[in-house]
């Protein structure tokens, strides 16, 4: 009779525990190897409109547990919520370690959780069956090319960048450069062109280091390109004595303009050919004679003569 009276207190006792307390918490094992995960579980079974705050947990439970993962669910069954705090944590030490109780907040009152014993089993390795090795020194990789790319990437750009606007910078001089010659070839007439080279000529200084060769071919070579320009035809690939046979064929050309064109260009052969350096008088005459044949063939000389009057 006094069993049956204790049994149905301790009864009591415990449905009033449970009444009173809606924490429970539960540990999914005591006893893991090293590493291995173990969860622990809070659980509060209660209405919708009461207030439940679980405990904030950072990193770790205790110096040697870590925290993996913290995740919270709420169930609903017959009409009651269980609101679920799952905190999933490990140990990298041997050893017996205790998780530590946690403090549940329910409607402003606080409740705690149990504190559990965890054994933490070291991984035992069987050196005899384990081969051993001797270490091995760090080797070093040789660096390939697209290594040194994804390291200097950015001076290689800014290397590329460089070169690719001094090329555009050239480009454009050059065509520039260009555009002004042409222009101003142009704008000057045949006859100017051919007179301005001539003064050029006068002022070097060919006479005076006694380069009557050069001074002649120099002066025979504007005399061409000024007849091939105003009539035409291709006068620097003709040779002298056919370029006058030519012009006295084809144009109205004067004797005295025959002789003076026969005269310079018999004195630029003598100076290549034959070795002969006429005198800086003969010189300036055969220069003054070139001078006078452009100015005078400017309006005439030419079959069709509007399309050439300046």
């Amino acid at each position: 009779m006094r069993l049956i009276v204790v049994i149905f207190c301790f009864f009591l006792f415990s449905i009033f525990a449970n009444s009173q307390n809606p924490l429970t918490s539960s540990i999914s094992s005591k006893k893991i190897k090293y590493g291995e995960e173990v969860v622990l579980k809070l659980e509060v079974k209660a209405s919708k409109n009461e207030a439940i705050v679980f405990p904030e947990i950072k990193d770790t439970l205790s110096y040697h547990l870590e925290i993996l993962e913290n995740k919270r669910d709420t169930l609903f069954k017959e009409g009651i919520y269980t609101y679920i705090d799952s905190i999933k944590f490990s140990a990298y030490e041997p050893g017996i370690f205790t998780v530590p109780s946690q403090k549940v907040q329910i409607n402003s009152k606080e409740y705690f959780s149990p504190e559990y014993k965890l054994i933490i089993d070291s991984m035992v390795v069987d050196s005899t069956k384990q081969p051993l090795y001797d270490i091995y020194p760090i080797v070093q990789e040789p660096k390939i090319f697209q290594d040194y790319v994804k390291q200097y990437w950015v001076y290689i750009l800014m290397a590329f960048i460089m070169i690719v606007v001094i090329l555009i910078v050239m480009v454009l001089y050059f065509i520039e450069n260009k555009k002004k010659k042409i222009s101003g070839d142009k704008i000057l007439h045949p006859y100017k062109l051919a007179l301005n080279k001539l003064n050029k000529l006068e002022k070097s200084d060919y006479l005076s280091k006694g380069l009557s060769k050069k001074y002649y071919s120099e002066m025979v070579l504007i005399l061409k390109e000024y007849l091939e320009q105003r009539s035409g035809i291709g006068a620097t690939q003709l040779f002298s004595e056919d370029l006058i046979l030519y012009l006295e064929k084809n144009f109205r050309i004067k004797e005295e303009q025959k002789n003076d064109l026969k005269n310079i260009f018999q004195a630029a052969d003598l100076a290549k050919f034959a070795k002969s350096k006429p005198t800086i008088e003969e010189t300036i005459q055969h220069t003054q004679m070139a001078k006078n044949f452009i100015s005078e063939t400017n309006m005439e000389f030419l079959k069709d003569k509007d399309d050439y009057a300046y």
